[in-house]
């Protein structure tokens, strides 16, 4: 066989030459097109993000994406392009037009099918009408009623963690109360969803690492939902099938509480009336009813784990660190508390009820101002502008936009919290007006139609516990100076503020 002649290795060179030249001037075109020949090219913003997705995937991966994007708004104003079609809004006007109206999500969502691509959950429609007739039989397991008839064994997981301090008030050794907090949403969750905690508060460890995986998948999937083909490929049947899932222990342990469940209604075993008052329980009712399948109650019951234990961790955390940080805060509630307690008869249980927590003004001004500093979630809420565009303050941007609404950006814009809207201040929510005004924008949990479910279960567990800790416990942390970690994908996730305990004496 003769080797190439010299004219032919030219021409071959001049070929590839020319394929890598028409590349090069085609991503050139696309560049230019995007940066300066786009609708949105003169919102401002990073100069790559106009051009390239991948700075806001390296944005996300870096786990702070909270203050960059605030950041951004403080320098640029109301409107931030993160994206070639993505502005990141934080208007007044938002809330009202991108939340509160019934415009479709983003394609970003449909990560949030769980444990793959198949299992369709309220997070992963992007469809405002679909999604509403799916969390019309979905929702109601999580209506505060029916949360309630938990309550005691709620109280029962409360009280393992309330051991777990008791036991590092008496060791006096630094507790890492963030792992503690995750470890009690983590069983909680599950007891309030099927009836059966995970064991991680009976271990006080984190079981085959499963929670810390856990944050760990919501983290690549954020970034997958940007691209359909990688997401089929993370999150897959087989992953599911062969049970190599990186939240193994959730998903098994979920599935077999299904199983369990299906295979007594199935024999009659177990009726509504007599069976255990769980979420799982309202969800079989619908299922029997035909109003969902067998896959909804396999995927919600999944999503809500998953996306329920790293938000329950958060809001725990936030209300202690804001709390203990502003020492005056801790006491005023502990005296609120034990004022009931005399005055009442009130919050003498070791686990305060969920009504006596309710009355309780200024603990509940404290739990919302600290979720309104850090909530649950760590990314934006994007929707897509419809057909005839959307009106934003004095912009309309074009059909097809993507429009997000980052929580925390929302809830430190100092035109509508005031000149202390980095600042621990309770006293805001005392205010009966102005408060009424400030719900607007208030949306640790999202707002409107595609809100987190399980909000009023964050609402329970805060509430109990934050009243049983200020009332029973000083706790201060090691090292008073040092800001907490966090890493911050599609949920928030707090770490690494060691404390010390102090049991104190009860009236």
């Amino acid at each position: 066989m003769m080797a190439n002649s010299p004219l032919e290795l030219c021409m071959a060179y001049a070929d590839l030459r020319s394929i890598i030249t028409l590349l090069i001037t085609a991503v050139l075109a696309v560049a230019i097109k995007r940066r300066y020949l786009s609708p949105l090219s003169d919102i401002p913003g990073p100069f790559f993000a106009s051009i390239t997705r991948f700075w806001q995937i390296r944005t996300l991966l870096q786990g702070d994406s909270l203050n960059v994007i605030y950041g951004l708004h403080q320098q640029h104003g109301p409107f931030v392009r993160i994206a070639p079609n993505e502005i990141s809004v934080c208007h007044r006007d938002a809330p009202r037009k991108l939340l509160l109206t019934a415009l479709h999500k983003d394609n970003w969502y449909r990560a949030g099918a769980l444990p793959d691509y198949r299992f369709q959950t309220t997070l992963s429609i992007t469809d405002p009408k679909a999604k509403v007739a799916r969390s019309r039989h979905l929702l109601h397991g999580y209506s505060t009623t029916n949360l309630l008839r938990s309550e005691a064994r709620i109280d029962a997981l409360f009280g393992q963690l309330l051991d777990w301090l008791d036991r590092f008030a008496d060791t006096k050794h630094p507790m890492d109360l963030d792992k503690f907090f995750t470890f009690a949403a983590a069983d909680i969750t599950g007891e309030v969803l099927f009836s059966k905690p995970f064991g991680f508060l009976s271990s006080g460890t984190d079981i085959d690492d499963t929670l810390a995986r856990s944050h760990g998948i919501v983290g690549i999937g954020t970034c997958a939902g940007y691209f359909p083909w990688l997401n089929k490929l993370v999150a897959n049947p087989f992953v599911t099938w062969t049970g190599v899932l990186p939240f193994r222990l959730i998903f098994v342990t979920a599935m077999n509480a299904i199983s369990e469940r299906q295979a007594r209604w199935g024999s009659e075993e177990e009726k509504p009336s007599t069976g255990p008052s769980d979420v799982l329980t309202q969800w079989f009712q619908a299922h029997a009813q035909g109003k969902i399948t067998l896959r909804d109650v396999q995927a919600q019951t999944t999503l809500g784990v998953t996306a329920g234990t790293d938000a329950m961790s958060t809001g725990l955390q936030s209300f202690v660190y804001y709390t203990i940080r502003h020492a005056s805060a801790w006491e005023r509630c502990r005296e609120e508390v034990r004022s009931s307690q005399r005055e009442y008869g009130r919050c003498k249980d070791r686990v305060v009820s969920f009504a006596d927590a309710q009355t309780l003004p200024y603990l509940q001004a404290c739990i919302k101002e600290s979720l309104r500093l850090f909530g649950p979630l760590g990314t934006g809420l994007p929707r897509v502008a419809p057909e005839g565009g959307t009106r934003v303050g004095d912009r309309v941007f074009p059909e097809g936009t993507t429009l997000a609404i980052h929580p925390y950006s929302m809830m430190r814009d100092k035109s509508i919290w005031g000149p202390d809207a980095n600042d621990f201040n309770p006293d805001r929510w005392l205010d009966e007006k102005a408060s009424a005004e400030l719900e607007h924008y208030y949306m640790p949990f999202g707002l409107g139609y595609a809100a987190c479910p399980g909000i009023n279960l964050a609402k329970i567990e805060l509430s109990k516990m934050a009243a049983s800790i200020v009332r029973d416990y000083d706790i201060r942390q090691v090292d008073p100076h040092q800001e907490w970690s966090y890493e911050a994908y599609f949920n928030t996730l707090p770490h690494s503020w060691p404390v010390h305990v102090t049991k104190v004496a009860n009236e």
